[in-house]
């Protein structure tokens, strides 16, 4: 007998998709009944899903069926074939069309499961069969599950070995360190061709060009202090540049999540197309990561030592993840190295966000704190 895997589909598609990709053998056809309102997230999940060679078939309530109980219960089964084996998750799906659909699939040959997400089992309704999860969802995957597109990620641009070397020396920084850094984020969108005209004059203001690009003294010492691998002797790219002044940080974590965590996936600058109703504009997250089939997004900040620039990281995290991640299963931490702020950490939390200050990255024991709190994030 064929068989058929159907899923309801509501707000939240990671379930769908997960018990599809476990469920799933050669030859199964997929249905998924939706109403009106969520119809498009079924696109969304089978685009996740990629098969090309498919049977795919819907059910679309009409607006307001999916609260009448004779009109959607009929609907639904004048779509069915006795010659079908149904599998149905009823895990999705408003509470109403959740009760509604066994009395659609009565006298026909179904089966009912049900997924207690965010925990990675599949249970059968009707006795205690209970069957783990064992796929993995990529971060592109869960993207494409919430409609997100992912148009660029950056590269690591410098070994893991040299992260750990500049944590060292930031965390150690003089003012006079901290003063170069800061000098240098002018020049965060430009190449230095010559690091000692820079060093003494910098470079004068263009006419088309506000911008004011200050000599950095100590640019070229700096620089051996700190051993920094250039990739031309005498010049910086405006990568290396960014890296100085911040990316080492987002590179350092990266790192310590992929080798520590070991998650399914990891990405570095994700870049997400946000729309304000003017315009689209691209929003990076610094470290993403798929573990146990939750995402993870991390804010690496070296210094938010001010308000406004703790609640623009804070609110911004916290927008991205509601409005374009799901609200179920998005776990979002700012990685900082300021000082211990608990104003800071109130302001977060009170966002479901988790914060880390500066006293969790020269501690080993704190470190393994924040490992701690990923896995029990993601096996809880």
């Amino acid at each position: 007998m064929k068989r058929t895997i159907v899923n309801l589909v509501s707000e939240q598609t990671t379930p769908n998709f997960l018990f599809i990709k476990e469920m799933i053998q050669t030859g199964d056809k997929l249905l998924f009944i939706s109403s009106q309102k969520f119809s498009e997230r079924i696109e969304w999940i089978i685009k996740s899903l990629g098969y090309a060679n498919c049977s795919i078939n819907r059910i679309i309530l009409p607006d307001g069926v999916e609260e009448k109980w004779m009109q959607m219960i009929e609907l639904i089964k004048c779509n069915l074939s006795r010659d079908e084996n149904y599998t149905v998750n009823l895990t999705c799906g408003t509470k109403y069309m959740i009760s509604a659909v066994p009395k659609a699939f009565d006298g026909f040959n179904a089966t009912f499961y049900y997924i207690p997400f965010p925990k990675n089992t599949i249970l059968k309704i009707g006795d205690d069969t209970c069957k783990m999860i064992n796929y993995r969802m990529s971060v592109m995957e869960y993207f494409n599950c919430n409609n997100t597109s992912i148009p660029n990620q950056k590269g690591i641009s410098k070994n893991e070995a040299y992260t750990k070397v500049f944590l060292k020396f930031f965390l150690e920084g003089t003012n006079e360190f901290f003063d170069i850094i800061e000098k240098l984020r002018v020049y965060r969108d430009k190449n230095i061709e010559d690091l000692e005209k820079v060093e003494n004059e910098g470079i004068p203001k263009i006419k088309q060009n506000a911008k004011v690009y200050p000599p950095v003294l100590g640019l070229v010492k700096f620089l051996k202090q700190i051993h920094f691998p250039m990739q031309t002797t005498g010049k910086l790219t405006k990568y290396e540049i960014q890296f100085l002044t911040g990316g080492w940080f987002e590179e350092y974590v990266f790192s310590l999540i992929k080798n520590i965590v070991q998650p399914q996936d990891i990405a570095l600058g994700v870049g997400l197309p946000i729309s304000d109703n003017r315009a689209v504009t691209n929003r990076d997250l610094d470290v993403v990561f798929t573990f146990e089939n939750k995402l993870f997004v991390i804010e690496c900040k070296t210094g938010i030592d001010k308000e406004s620039i703790f609640n623009e990281t804070v609110y911004k995290a916290a927008a991205l993840k509601n409005e374009r991640l799901g609200k179920l299963s998005a776990y979002t931490s700012v990685f900082s190295l300021s000082g211990v702020n608990e104003q800071f950490k109130d302001i977060a939390k009170a966002m479901n966000i988790t914060y880390y200050d500066r006293s969790f990255f020269d501690n080993e024991e704190k470190i393994s704190s924040i490992i701690s709190d990923i896995n029990k994030n993601a096996k809880g």
